[in-house]
């Protein structure tokens, strides 16, 4: 058994350091000189401060990148003249996978002829000193959007370039969006990140890690989510990080919704106490729908605002925001601004009131709770040398098991579909440890849907398919 510990801490992170600053594009990133930026950066650029100022209404957080300087930089003014509250900075796929020569060669052949060869922003190819000149005048968090099993060398940049957000985690980041990359060399790249965010952090200036809990956006059962996002949490609060927010997506149905963020709000804090992390800050954050959108304008629309008063109702610090050209595209400046005018106009005017509950909500949130502590404590008593050793081990058992996952190291024998009421139930937990009791209330619940006796996948895709 290895309990998440400080004794994990990387003691010896200024020699791994060296080696990846070293890479040519890192361009003579001095960590002395970055600490002496971020200490002049106002604090309203830091997530702390952010959340701490927010009201009674949710930030808002918009996507958006794109390849050219100039483009980035009227999208930052747009959005936050819209009334974004944290600002966006959304890296191209080829960075993300670490193709920096391909990234390098696609931003200048974008400069040359004036189009967008990359689907966001090329923050390596592009360096930190160029990028400061994005925010010079702002005063609102910038959020680094990736999707990077290895993110030293870009955390890196982010952090050079005054960027108080880190996005990601090993397992968010790995197993959604890499099939080939071992889980447990991203494991151990995100703990050099989770280091250097800890050692760029100050008490009343810390750098934030928000872990990306929708994970597939795929008939992902909330105790898996709650699951992972506390496994992440924990394995950044043995680096030192201060500041740290979990995240879900939208379900599909609110009830389920409203359980869901009780529950990880709730273990969230309990395991950091429970470990020793205790003064660790942590947020909960809300994604709008992560599945398929509808291309209708409309009902794209009629979902955001949705979305919208159930961040609301679950008392969440911040909504991440979709448009109603999700299904068409990259959307355009002026839609993304739009979509941050749509969910502000909603927040104030259909403002929730706490404490939403019921007695179905409170018997889905006991559900819940019973199988994500299920999951966590038999990762928590695998033999293992390390916390990280223990959650691989965990994949190869199949005790963790996220659906849809396209990753080697990902069981994917978990199976999921929808009740009569939206909500996601397990109709088979394969290895992962859920008690018989809790398996068999899964599968009673499934018993009111209308379709029970019909193919699987048929099933499977009607679910998929929700909210179009």
């Amino acid at each position: 058994m290895s309990l998440p510990s400080e004794r994990s801490r990387l003691t010896d992170i200024e020699k791994y350091r060296g080696q990846v600053l070293s890479h040519p594009l890192a361009r003579g990133i001095a960590p002395n000189e970055v600490r002496e930026h971020l200490a002049s950066v106002p604090r309203q650029r830091f997530p702390m401060v952010a959340y701490a100022n927010r009201g009674p209404d949710p930030c808002i957080q918009p996507r958006g990148g794109f390849p050219l300087f100039e483009a980035q930089y009227q999208l930052t003014q747009q959005l936050s003249e819209a009334g974004a509250d944290f600002i966006p900075l959304t890296i191209d796929s080829y960075t993300r996978q670490n193709e920096y020569d391909t990234a390098t060669q696609l931003l200048h052949r974008s400069e040359e002829e004036g189009k967008n060869y990359l689907n966001g922003y090329p923050l390596v190819s592009h360096g930190h000193e160029l990028t400061r000149q994005l925010y010079c005048d702002l005063k609102k968090p910038v959020s680094l959007r990736h999707g990077t099993p290895d993110a030293r060398l870009l955390a890196e940049i982010a952090i050079a370039s005054g960027i108080a957000e880190i996005e990601g985690g090993a397992i968010c980041y790995c197993l959604p969006y890499s099939e080939g990359f071992p889980l447990d060399r991203s494991l151990l790249y995100w703990q050099y990140v989770d280091r250097i965010c800890a050692i760029h952090s100050t008490d009343d200036a810390p750098i934030n890690r928000e872990s990306f809990g929708p994970l597939t956006a795929t008939l992902v059962p909330p105790a898996v989510v709650i699951a992972v996002e506390i496994i992440e949490a924990l394995l950044a609060a043995e680096q030192g990080v201060a500041s740290f927010a979990v995240s879900f997506g939208q379900t599909g149905s609110i009830l389920q919704d409203i359980a869901t963020a009780t529950v990880l709000r709730e273990l969230t804090r309990y395991y950091l106490q429970e470990f020793g992390f205790g003064s660790v800050q942590n947020y909960l954050v809300y994604h709008q729908w992560m599945g398929q959108f509808p291309a209708q304008r409309e009902r794209a629309a009629a979902l955001i605002a949705c979305s919208a008063v159930v961040s609301s109702i679950i008392g969440a610090d911040k909504i991440v925001v979709k448009t109603v050209d999700e299904a068409l595209g990259v959307p355009r400046p002026e839609i993304n601004a739009e979509a941050c005018d749509t969910v502000r106009y909603v927040l104030r005017t259909f403002r929730s009131a706490e404490n939403v509950t019921s007695p179905m909500i409170e018997s889905e949130a006991a559900l819940i709770r019973s199988e994500a502590r299920s999951i966590l404590d038999a990762v928590f008593n695998i033999p293992g040398s390390d916390f990280w050793d223990s959650v691989f081990q965990a994949f190869h058992r199949g005790f963790l098991d996220v659906p849809f996952a396209p990753h080697a190291d990902n069981a994917n024998k978990l199976l999921s579909v929808r009740d009569a009421v939206g909500s996601i139930r397990i109709a088979d937990a394969a290895n992962v440890p859920i008690t018989h009791e809790d398996a068999q209330l899964e599968k009673e619940l499934l018993e009111s849907r209308e379709d029970r006796n019909d193919k699987t996948y048929r099933q499977m895709l009607a679910d998929i398919r929700l909210m179009v």
